[in-house]
């Protein structure tokens, strides 16, 4: 994996935004509202989705929106993976980020700043000068949220009590994702039923736990891929333990085989060195 690999999009709808039901990354996500109307809802967690406000969401959280406004509705969204946070010595962020999201409220200076930042990131200028301007803007984004989150970051009431067992539960799946898993270890891990893990667990996520497992072996094997592991080590290596299984799970989720997917990834990868 490179060690700049992030990507910033400008998403606009025409009237609303609404996700049916949640989803997640393998990687972080930072969403900046461009105007305002509706929610995000963030591990069972409620924030306005308005112009001024900065959505640092962890990796793997399940997340989804229903924003409506008569002007449509608007906003600047990044992702990126744990390993560029890595490899600009930034761990601590790393860590800050996996144990949990934080809504930051942004004065009138910061939100300018950021809005310029998101801006330079989208820019495709060609050569040496433009690259370097697309990183000082990613670079300065996180300083930003460093800066921040630790003075006084904006933590509105959950919509509904966050679950402690789902926590738990998300956690130990996400610490043993590359070994075989079952609901009776899960709940032996929560101390309650298996019907009880079940329901609070669909209650605090949106998926079942089967869903919710399956959905992060294949953002695992997705990283594994564009890393450079094969479709095997890959499936393996995210806990799959038939190799047939793998390419169709994967398909199904994500629209393209493993292997088509990693020729994406290569695909790009050059396509950003050339670029260079």
């Amino acid at each position: 994996m490179e060690q700049w690999d992030f990507e910033v999009v400008h998403k606009r709808d025409e009237s609303s935004w609404y996700m049916e039901r949640p989803h997640f990354h393998e990687g972080f996500e930072i969403l900046l509202p461009l105007t305002c109307g509706g929610s995000m809802f963030v591990d069972r967690q409620a924030w306005p989705l308005r112009r001024g406000l900065l959505m640092v969401i962890d990796s793997a959280a399940p997340h989804r929106s229903f924003a409506r406004c008569s002007s449509g509705y608007s906003r600047y969204v990044l992702h990126f993976p744990r390993e560029t946070l890595l490899a600009q010595g930034a761990q601590p962020l790393a860590e800050r980020l996996e144990l949990g999201s934080v809504c930051i409220a942004l004065s009138p200076e910061h939100f300018a700043q950021c809005l310029d930042w998101f801006c330079a990131m989208e820019q495709s200028e060609p050569g040496a000068a433009g690259l370097l301007r697309r990183r000082a803007a990613f670079l300065n984004i996180l300083a930003l949220v460093c800066e921040l989150w630790s003075d006084a970051p904006v933590r509105l009431p959950p919509e509904s009590p966050s679950d402690a067992a789902a926590a738990a539960a998300i956690s130990y799946i996400r610490e043993n994702l590359d070994r075989p898993l079952t609901l009776s270890e899960l709940a032996g891990e929560c101390f309650m039923s298996k019907s009880t893990l079940c329901h609070r667990f669909k209650e605090a996520t949106g998926f079942s736990v089967g869903e919710y497992i399956i959905h992060c072996r294949v953002l695992r094997a997705r990283a594994l891929l564009r890393r450079g592991a094969s479709v095997q080590q890959a499936g393996e290596s995210a806990g799959f333990g038939d190799n047939a299984h793998f390419i169709r799970t994967f398909k199904r989720l994500t629209g393209l085989s493993p292997g088509q997917y990693a020729k994406s990834c290569r695909a790009d990868t050059a396509g950003r060195k050339e670029q260079r």
